[in-house]
């Protein structure tokens, strides 16, 4: 009998949160830009506040790691989420009092539940779902945070243009304690003996680049991941810059409801195309799609040539990013699996605001064909060099064939 991750209870409440957080963040980014447009009008400035809230997660990355792996992670969870709830509470004193510093600690506040919070659903999912499942689950979980950063983005440009703020933050509110209370419907496995063993114990987050350097797939994925954010950090710019060489405002929604919409749909196909095929090869691949729909994009006064490569970047992100995931979770020791996905949501950060300065300085220094171009040849000499080395060392990470029951199925 076939094992439904529908019918796994923790498994569909840790979606629903995960959609709740996701919408939630793009909701408060989206009105805080609308509370910053009247009380900060550089955009520098503008940035810069949004900036300190990474900047702060990039801090605690490593200590919200350490207590993913050694606490139990539904009360982490917990914390995290009653935390979060401070965040449009704060907003309030905010807009009361008109004060960007108040708006400042509201921001540093969801940033800091964010970064406690993404990294533990991650090293929780190995626990709530069978190792034969966990290319579905990272599927449907990286389908669930998509629509939530569309729906998120078009729910919250309505609701700031019909409703006040104190509105939306009010909403925001009530989504954020119905995520506290699904929480507590959560029955993530761990044991009584190994979490009293783990809080004796010294746990060191650098106690993780050894494990890295010993797992050269692990070191794969990263890199790969890593060259894939340098296109990912500067996305919104792109999109800006496509509309306005093209002199079509609207081409800035049809880029984002395609690629989308893509990732969507291509999701569903991502475990039956992939079944148990060598994720470490497989992910490396994608990396040849994602060169040539960076180069299909570099023909940017063609809408046909654009949209197209968004929906072929949109497919190939469907297949790479949940693979990645799955070769993480089976290759990282449970113990450990908390400070890594701290640890990478760490470098995607970084990696994000250094692509943002870098994609901007190079459209402004070499135009957005030659930015694309070279991102293109970065890409697929990325990809050669790592199917090489994959290859050479026989490098083989498949996902279990077995299938084994957990506890957050009852």
């Amino acid at each position: 009998m076939n094992y439904s991750l529908l019918r796994n209870r923790t498994f569909v409440f840790m979606m629903i949160g995960e959609a709740i957080q996701g919408a939630g963040i793009w909701t408060s980014v989206i009105a805080n830009l609308q509370f910053m447009q009247s009380h900060v009008p550089s955009d520098l400035g503008k940035s810069l506040i949004l900036m300190c809230g990474l900047f702060l997660g990039v801090l605690i990355s490593p200590q919200a790691g350490v207590w993913a792996d050694r606490y139990d992670k539904k009360k982490i969870l917990l914390i995290s989420g009653i935390v979060r709830c401070l965040a449009p509470i704060v907003m309030f004193a905010a807009i009361q009092y008109q004060s960007v510093a108040i708006m400042l600690l509201s921001v540093v506040i969801m940033q800091v539940a964010a970064t406690v919070y993404m990294p533990t659903v991650q090293a929780a999912l190995p626990s709530v779902v069978p190792a034969s499942e966990l290319l579905k689950a990272n599927s449907v979980n990286f389908n669930v945070i998509t629509i939530a950063r569309i729906g998120g983005t078009a729910a919250a440009g309505i609701l700031v243009s019909m409703m006040n703020l104190y509105t939306v933050y009010a909403l925001s509110l009530a989504f954020y304690v119905i995520l506290v209370m699904l929480i507590t419907q959560l029955r993530i496995p761990n044991t009584a003996d190994t979490l009293a063993a783990r809080k004796k114990e010294k746990i060191r987050f650098t106690e993780l680049f050894p494990l890295i350097r010993s797992e050269p797939s692990i070191f794969i994925a990263l890199i790969n991941s890593g060259v894939i954010t340098l296109f990912l950090g500067g996305f919104n710019l792109l999109v800006l810059k496509f509309s306005q060489i093209q002199q079509k405002p609207e081409l800035m929604g049809w880029i984002y409801s395609l690629e989308g919409t893509s990732i969507l749909i291509a999701g569903l196909f991502a475990k039956r195309v992939i079944g148990m095929r060598n994720l470490v090869t497989s992910s490396t691949l994608f990396m040849l799609l994602f060169a040539l729909s960076f180069a299909g994009m570099s023909f940017s006064e063609s809408s046909f040539a654009v949209l197209g490569s968004f929906v072929m970047f949109g497919c190939a992100v469907a297949f790479f990013f949940p693979m990645v995931s799955t070769l993480f979770q089976i290759k990282v020791p449970k113990e450990a699996q908390g400070r890594f996905f701290s640890f990478r949501g760490m470098l995607d950060r970084v990696m994000f605001q250094i692509s943002l300065l870098a994609t901007g300085a190079c459209l402004d220094w070499f135009g957005i064909s030659t930015f694309l171009l070279t991102l293109a040849l970065i890409t697929i000499s990325s990809g050669i060099l790592t199917l090489f080395i994959a290859k050479r060392k026989l490098m083989d990470v498949r996902q279990p064939i077995t299938v084994d029951t957990v506890a957050g199925g009852k």
